[in-house]
């Protein structure tokens, strides 16, 4: 027979929940990338305009052993799908020239090569936070897990839709990232600061 559960061992149990509206995106630019003018230090840049992202998935392949008519999978190499977040579109088209120039740095498109002597340059690390909206006190939200994509770098910066009929909207864009693998660690109760302090 089931155990009966009310309501209150419910939310004794979820506590306060995790909210998908709670999270931060930061990642630096490497060098090459001109500066995004008033939209500041490219970290702050990005964890204004990022509108959406996701946690990443985790994911292992599996080798299938064949046995006497039977096959046994046993796990295979870990893989790690490409990343996307979206971003506001600013008026200066900072945001996005940044990334389109990220990519030129991976490819030139003219003479279809990296333009840095190095593949090193080309990567950043790319940070997502998972934020608490319970437990935080005054000096903003709490960090309650962190997942850091290393070594990523943008293979894509997607078309934006304009039209007459368009109205009451602001523009969007979505970048694509690859990168090597990823971590993942709890908070360790860092706090992001509240806006403007």
């Amino acid at each position: 027979m089931a155990t009966s559960i009310g309501i209150l061992e419910f939310q004794k149990k979820i506590k306060g929940g995790v909210r998908p509206n709670l999270f931060q995106v930061t990642h630096a630019f490497p060098a090459g990338v001109e500066a995004l003018g008033e939209l500041g230090k490219a970290e702050d840049a990005v964890a204004h305009m990022c509108k959406s992202a996701a946690l990443p998935a985790t994911n292992v392949g599996t080798v299938e052993l064949p046995f006497r008519g039977r096959v046994i999978k046993v796990p295979g190499d870990r893989t790690f799908e490409t990343w996307t977040a979206t971003f506001y579109m600013d008026d200066a088209f900072a945001l996005r020239g940044a990334y389109e120039r990220w990519i030129e740095l991976t490819n030139n498109v003219d003479v279809n090569s990296s333009v840095v002597g190095n593949i090193a340059d080309i990567f950043a690390d790319v940070k997502i936070e998972q934020l608490d909206k319970f437990g935080a006190g005054a000096g903003g939200l709490r960090t309650i897990r962190t997942y850091d994509l290393v070594k990523a770098f943008p293979v894509s910066v997607s078309q934006v839709s304009i039209a007459y009929d368009n109205n009451d909207s602001y523009e969007e864009f979505d970048v694509e990232f690859a990168y090597q693998y990823h971590t993942t660690g709890t908070g360790n109760n860092l706090v992001v600061p509240k806006a403007g302090s």
